[in-house]
């Protein structure tokens, strides 16, 4: 009988280690992943700071002056080409106001062409 219990005993002994051994391997395994994964996470977020450095420089308004300067012919408003609220309002047929004299005014022209094209199509 105490052979019986002996071998079963050992036999437990035996499975118990097994086991360990499996649960020190998993856990061995699960933090090389987890290591890797800190390691990509640090990766990212350095390309990450990278990319928003190229952002801010791409979005730098002194950049983005000098090439409308030598791409475009843009520049800013002049007081002639604002208009008041009443010339507006005579402009895209807002109310009863009499016609005010907007012939040398670029911006109606260009408003009223773009009226006329919408009233083509």
């Amino acid at each position: 009988m105490v052979r019986i219990t002996m071998i079963l005993l050992c036999l437990l002994l035996a499975g118990a280690a097994a086991g360990r051994y499996q649960a020190e391997v998993s856990v061995r395994e699960t933090r090389r992943e987890i290591q890797e994964i800190e390691r990509a996470k640090a990766q990212e977020l350095s390309e990450i700071q990278l990319l928003r450095a190229e952002i801010a420089y791409l979005e730098s308004p002194d950049r983005l002056a000098k090439i409308a300067a030598k791409v475009t012919d843009l520049e800013p408003l002049a007081g002639s080409q604002l208009m008041t609220a009443d010339e507006f309002a005579v402009a895209f047929g807002g109310g009863g106001a009499e016609p005010v004299d907007l012939a040398g005014s670029d911006v109606i022209v260009h408003a009223l062409a773009m009226a006329d094209m919408k009233q083509v199509e």
